[in-house]
């Protein structure tokens, strides 16, 4: 017989399991504002989205879909990039397919995602350059516990094999645009070899293990980030990278991308202050720097400069960027707006750098700013910056055809 599943007393033990969230981010003891803590709950109802299409509406492993989420805000995601995720489960064989377009970054990682359980362990890495492409950009890879599968009826062998541990994981994909207005993103295509029938109507004892899991990630994932992000202040880290030894691929065991290099620090800013940010800018494929807030989000960066890389900035004779952050436009070209948020994480992010320089920063009242700025700090008019800004969200969106 059918096992009984009570699906009220499942859905009721969601929907209490997703109240911890709440306690998580409507914390009194935390040192934040009344704003802050509406996004907090902006954050766990991100997180409950996302879970939702991953787990629940992601085909699971058997069929996965490689969609990507707007807006993917989790762990000071990267205003650049479009993120794609796949549930998978290594003992079954995999083909991912494609084209890599012309965009900046194609980076390729079958990974754990699930904090709770310790370290990120990551399986797979593989960027665009690393992929066996044909003259035309198209590539096939295969990836499982093995064995190698074989070539479909009409189709080309598989261009690389990888033999991998029979682990539950995700396939995270990174495509990070530089230039927003003309990059062409890749299109892939993930399958799994001998998928077997698919489930079109969920079972009751199929659907209660989705809503424990669901909960859990958004309950689990909100507070490790936001304990994350407060970590920087326990620890003093303000205004200021000097604790950051920078190296490439140094946060793999937080899901970073073995190809970057990465810094964070806290920032502070009130409404009568700026804080001046300076780095020489290394030879890399790509590059970086951006705002987020106190629960490890990006900001608003599709209808403001919260953050700016190498084809959006001005970059001095001198090879240095130099950058403003402040709630209000200094008429500074690199202006990296809060958004009216007083505090959060600063991110930067080099990709295959010759080297790992660690920006400097010094905080300044706001009415003394243009005593610091000398004709290096490259100005910019209020025209400018509506124009800009117009061209900056059209190009944005037009990432996630919206």
């Amino acid at each position: 017989m059918p096992e009984t599943v009570d699906l009220h007393g499942a859905w009721t033990a969601f929907c209490d399991r997703l109240k911890d969230g709440a306690d998580v981010v409507l914390d009194p003891d935390l040192p934040i504002n009344e704003v802050d803590r509406a996004e907090g709950l902006r954050a766990l109802l991100r997180r409950l989205s996302s879970e939702v299409s991953r787990d629940l509406e992601g085909g699971g492993t058997s069929h996965p879909e490689l969609a990507w989420i707007h807006p993917f805000k989790n762990g000071q995601d990267n205003p650049d990039g479009l993120y794609q995720i796949a549930s998978l489960d290594l003992s079954r064989t995999y083909r991912l397919s494609g084209t890599v377009g012309s965009v900046r970054y194609l980076g390729i990682t079958a990974m754990t995602t699930d904090f709770s359980a310790g370290a990120i362990e990551q399986f797979l890495t593989l960027n665009g350059d690393e992929l066996p492409t044909d003259a035309n950009g198209r590539f096939s890879i295969a990836f499982g516990a093995g064995p190698a599968p074989e070539p479909a009826v009409g189709e080309a062998p598989d261009g690389a094999w990888f033999e991998l541990p029979p682990r539950h994981c995700s396939l995270l994909v990174r495509q990070f645009f530089s230039d927003w207005e003309d990059e062409v993103p890749a299109d892939l295509h993930l399958e799994c070899i001998d998928p077997g029938p698919s489930t079109s109507r969920l079972q009751p004892h199929e659907l209660a293990p989705h809503l424990t899991r669901i909960a859990d990630q958004v309950v689990e994932m909100t507070a490790f980030w936001t304990r994350f992000g407060a970590s920087h202040l326990t620890r003093e880290e303000v205004n200021a990278f000097d604790h950051v030894q920078s190296t490439q691929g140094s946060a793999s065991d937080l899901g970073g991308s073995l190809d970057q290099g990465y810094g964070q620090t806290w920032y502070r800013v009130g409404e009568g202050e700026a804080l001046l940010l300076e780095v020489e800018i290394p030879n890399c494929a790509y590059w970086e720097i951006q705002l987020g807030d106190v629960w490890y989000q990006s900001l608003d960066w599709w209808n403001r400069q919260s953050s700016l890389n190498g084809d959006q900035a001005v970059t001095s004779d001198d090879g240095v960027f130099r950058a403003v952050i402040a709630h209000h436009d200094p008429g500074v070209s690199n202006w990296l707006d809060t958004t009216g948020s007083t505090q959060g994480c600063i991110t930067y992010r080099w990709n295959q750098a010759d080297r790992q320089p660690i920006p400097t920063c010094r905080l300044v009242p706001l009415a003394t700013l243009d005593d610091h700025l000398d004709e290096r700090w490259h100005r910019i008019t209020a025209e400018q910056r509506t124009s800009a800004l117009r061209v900056r969200r059209r190009a944005a969106l037009r990432r996630f055809r919206r």
